[in-house]
């Protein structure tokens, strides 16, 4: 448990109520698309939050009480959560892109007082009135977010924070699950604030840059990098979550910091020379699934600049950032953290051994939402179990992969992403995704679908079913004569999927390639 201290207190304070020496200062720039942007101070932001609080008090929110809320990035999203934690209410910051049945399965499971949406966004008026009325046979109160501007902020002195103490729970964050009982991992502000103070260290970010998040702040690595560049009083940058919009922000604001998945700096390495200005970034944070080494090679001679890679997850939050270490590694963990390397019998492994990555340090969630089993088989005495494979070298964190998606050809241990970043290199490969599938008599079968680049290759797939089959055979040739050349043996692909260059891969809500569905 996190001891409480006056130096985490003073940093929430910085985050949940601003300085008067600072209410000038830019908390957000939202663009809007059509050319239009929105700039938001800090004292607009500490307004909202106080409009906020007003609304959730309105509603009979209280402290103790659990509310949802959804929505695409916004300052009144934003808002919304720092007014929960000034009250002592738990929030559970939902994706906007779920379905509403789905919306309404995690309400009612995660038994939340009060769901937030932004109805503007919702284009089917009927779903969106079955979803209130479902809500409300729940006893969950539905609210728009765009109501906090009708509330008028009351005079009453109030506390900091509600809660207790820091170590109450404060927010929820969905690690899996939006049928049946969702998978919650539950976190306080005491671990919190701390290792935003630590991700502003190690990532070098400073007062008065802008960072551009074009992630949801419903996720881990999202929520982290706003609240740790609201910590050292930068600005944040929300764009629309397309590559168009992503393009736009960097080439307009110029922003010193961006954050974002390997699919999204794929995407702009791919981009024709001068479509993107990279001048100003000095931070290029990288998280939320393996970063390919080629694509750090590519991005890195494309703009001359480096890609940060990271490491975290949403039970442990961010704990490594490489800033100037190995381009393989995943950085140095933070200070407060130490991380283990076990094998499957619980031994300690020495420098350089690979096994499971194990977390240990005040960071970690305090576990899974009513699901005791789940969380006793990740957290114990201080640590949690990955389920990552790695190793420690000189001080700087290695991933090898996910032992979940370890594919076993023959006795043989295949990490996908060393396969998928060997692809990668090939000029036909846009993207690029690899599965185990099962067979007879080798257990599983190294399957690679790739995604191919504008070009002969992808045309030739559009024709008719018989041209689609000679280029399909040809391309299997191919890339068999690459890996003959680049991939040890069980490493190579048996099992083929090409698509033309506008099938991308299939994406879950934080931007990851979907593997589900290849399999």
């Amino acid at each position: 448990m996190t001891v409480q201290t006056s130096n985490t207190i003073s940093m929430l304070e910085i985050l949940l109520k601003p300085k008067a020496d600072e209410l000038d200062n830019p908390s957000f720039i939202q663009m809007l698309g059509e050319g239009k942007e929105r700039r938001v101070s800090r004292a607009e932001y500490n307004l909202l939050i106080l409009r906020a609080m007003t609304m959730l008090e309105h509603a009979g929110i209280k402290s103790g009480d659990r509310i949802m809320m959804t929505s695409p990035n916004s300052p009144e999203l934003a808002a919304t959560i720092m007014a929960g934690w000034r009250l002592g209410v738990e929030c559970v910051p939902i994706d906007f892109r779920m379905t509403t049945g789905e919306l309404a399965n995690v309400a009612v499971k995660l038994r939340c007082r009060l769901a937030f949406v932004y109805k503007p966004f919702f284009k089917d008026v009927e779903a969106l009135q079955a979803l209130e009325k479902e809500l409300e046979s729940s006893s969950t109160k539905l609210l728009c977010l765009t109501e906090i501007a009708k509330h008028e902020p009351d005079s009453k002195e109030r506390p900091l924070t509600a809660f207790a103490n820091l170590n109450h729970p404060a927010f929820m964050i969905l690690t899996s699950g939006t049928t049946g009982m969702p998978k919650a991992a539950v976190h306080d502000l005491a671990s919190l604030v701390p290792n935003l103070h630590e991700l502003a260290e190690m990532g070098g970010i400073k007062k008065a840059q802008k960072a551009l998040i074009p992630v949801p702040i419903s996720h881990v690595l999202g929520l982290e990098v706003m609240l740790c560049v609201h910590l050292v009083g930068g600005a944040v940058l929300f764009s629309e979550l397309s590559i168009p919009g992503i393009v736009k922000a960097i080439n307009e604001h110029k922003p010193e910091i961006t954050v974002g998945v390997p699919t999204i700096y794929g995407a702009l390495a791919s981009m024709p020379p001068g479509a993107i200005d990279m001048s100003a970034a000095r931070v290029i944070l990288c998280g939320g699934a393996p970063l390919p080494l080629s694509l750090a090679s590519d991005f890195e001679k494309r703009f001359g600049k480096r890609l940060n890679n990271g490491y975290g997850s949403t039970e442990s939050k961010i704990m490594a950032v490489n800033m100037a270490g190995p381009v393989e590694s995943v950085g140095k963990v933070a200070p407060s953290t130490t991380v283990e390397i076990r094998d499957g019998e619980g031994k300690v492994l020495a420098d350089g051994q690979s096994g499971e990555i194990i977390i240990c340090g005040p960071t970690l969630m305090k576990g899974y939402f009513e699901q005791p089993e789940a969380t006793e088989a990740v957290l114990k005495n201080g640590c949690y179990k990955t389920g990552d494979h790695g190793y420690m070298k000189d001080g700087y964190l290695f991933i090898s992969g996910r032992a979940k998606e370890m594919i076993i050809v023959a006795g043989n241990k295949v990490f996908p992403s060393e396969v998928e970043d060997s692809l990668r290199r090939n000029s036909i490969v846009k993207e690029v995704a690899v599965v185990g599938v099962s067979h007879s008599r080798l257990g599983q079968l190294v399957k690679a679908v790739i995604v191919l680049n504008d070009g002969e290759w992808s045309e030739k797939l559009k024709g008719d079913e018989a041209s689609q089959h000679e280029a399909k055979a040809a391309l299997k040739a191919e890339m068999r004569e690459y890996c003959n050349q680049n991939l040890k043996r069980e490493l190579r692909p048996m099992e083929w999927d090409f698509r033309t260059a506008e099938e991308p891969l299939p994406k879950t809500s934080s931007g990851k390639i979907d593997k589900k569905q290849l399999v």
